[in-house]
């Protein structure tokens, strides 16, 4: 299927499933999210914490199947933006454009803030050296900046690479220790019984679980410079997610069977698969530490590539400004937007550095805390996003697609990808929790308020003209 908008820069047909699905995987990053969100699901799920990353697999695929719909009638570059327009008008289309802009800058962000700060942690820890993290975390986003200009082809190979190694190496790590700790085998990390509170403690541990899988909607943003992209981009969709799906169960049960089932011990170490890569992989475990750059590397280039796309498209459409739709004039490749990403991730962290040095904030200058708030937060406006577009295809089905409507299809699974939605909401508003995670709901409300207000003014103006 063609567009008018296939012709205004982006470079068509580079990409296949293979492709799309390594760059999503890389977005997912199975390695360092469940580096640093695995202890914290166990502390709070217990022995069955893996059938809340299972829970979680299934909620997404919902969410994959809503955008795979958009995405086999109209495939597009703004994904999201585009769908939520088509279903809702113009004005919601600024307003996701919007939405879209500031939760992906600010999750990435984090992900940015881990490209050089777990290699400052890694030196540190193997070689001695201390360097100030923000130093390699600058060099290596405008090193980043720098490849994705280049081409969308060009950094997709290398996340290829870079998700080739990570994975094989925490495979490695699973199976020597499922091999070693043969004994303890068990079926226990998947039975209800086992899970700390039953229901409660599967909804405590879902949002992590769900926050891990992040990334899901990679491919759709990339459908423009994609081979035949309704078709590619839906199996991209569902390929990633059970990858995904089937690494993190593996990790998980993996690092569970090797704590012994010992929930206490697993929850209380800040990254528990180091633990039991160390015990597996001895004098070569510094390869567990390399896996971790490497994953955050992959992440950043995918993530930032895919997004950058939806940004480009919402200043090509003009709900943001129509320097973010330029491309570069060699490369085609998303230029401003790309830049606006790295450079607004890079301006946060130095803003937050500065902070804490003059003792505005905590006083501690560890890259995991900036990275844990800034994913916290920019998740929580994503899924508003998520829910929208669940709500507008139904809407977007029945006007633009009548005679492919579907009541199941088209209304009862995205209902399905809704709900699932309810509890990292509720999670989120919920009372009691640390600083400054207490302050992202009311962040959350005044920025979606703030890009409401600014989505009408947008349109209005456009308008006039």
């Amino acid at each position: 299927m063609t567009s008018a908008r296939y012709d205004k820069g982006l470079l068509a047909g580079q990409l296949g499933t293979l492709d799309l699905t390594t760059s999503t995987v890389a977005n997912i990053g199975p390695g360092i999210d469940f580096y640093f969100g695995f202890g914290v699901i166990v502390a709070t799920a217990g022995v069955g914490a893996p059938l809340t990353i299972l829970v979680a697999a299934i909620a997404v695929t919902f969410l994959s199947w809503t955008t795979s719909e958009f995405t086999r009638a109209e495939p597009s570059a703004g994904s999201f933006i585009t769908y939520i327009e088509s279903g809702f008008g113009r004005t919601a289309g600024a307003f996701a454009a919007l939405l879209v802009t500031v939760g992906y800058t600010i999750a990435m962000t984090g992900v940015i803030t881990m490209s050089g700060g777990f290699l400052a942690l890694s030196l540190e820890r193997f070689a001695h050296v201390s360097i100030p993290w923000v130093i390699p975390t600058v060099l290596i986003g405008l090193g980043g900046l720098w490849l994705m200009i280049r081409g969308v082809r060009l950094s997709t190979r290398i996340v290829g690479i870079a998700v080739g190694i990570q994975v094989l190496i925490m495979v490695a790590v699973c199976m020597i220790t499922l091999v070693e700790q043969h004994r303890h085998l068990s079926l226990d990390p998947f039975r209800w019984s086992h899970l700390s509170g039953g229901l409660a403690g599967l909804s405590a541990g879902f949002p992590l679980a769900l926050y891990m899988f992040i990334g899901w909607e990679n491919g759709p943003a990339l459908a423009e410079e994609a081979r035949d992209p309704t078709r590619t981009v839906p199996r991209a969709l569902f390929l990633s997610v059970g990858i995904a799906a089937f690494l993190f169960l593996l990790f998980a049960y993996s690092t569970i069977i090797g704590f012994h089932e010992d929930v206490s011990s697993t929850g209380r170490s800040s990254i528990p698969f180091l633990v039991i890569a160390d015990r597996a992989l001895g004098s070569v475990a510094f390869l567990a530490w390399i896996v971790g750059i490497v994953s955050v590397l992959a992440t950043f280039l995918a993530g930032t590539t895919s997004q950058a796309r939806m940004i480009f498209d919402g200043g090509r459409e003009g709900f943001l400004p129509s320097r973010l739709g330029r491309v570069h004039a060699r490369f085609q490749t998303p230029v401003a937007a790309l830049a606006t990403i790295v450079g607004t991730g890079i301006a946060i962290i130095v803003l937050w550095g500065i902070i804490h040095i003059i003792g505005v904030g905590t006083g501690s200058m560890n890259p995991v805390g900036l990275y844990a708030e800034c994913s916290t937060f920019g998740t929580s406006i994503i899924l508003i996003v998520y829910a929208a577009t669940n709500l507008s295809l139904p809407v977007f089905m029945w006007r633009r697609h009548r005679a492919r409507f579907s009541i199941l299809r088209h209304v009862v699974v995205p209902a399905l990808g809704t709900a699932a939605l309810i509890v990292p909401f509720a999670e989120l508003f919920a009372p009691g929790q640390p600083a400054p995670y207490d302050l992202f709901p009311y962040l959350t409300v005044a920025s979606v308020m703030v890009c409401f207000v600014l989505a009408i003014v947008a349109t209005r103006r456009r308008d006039r003209r």
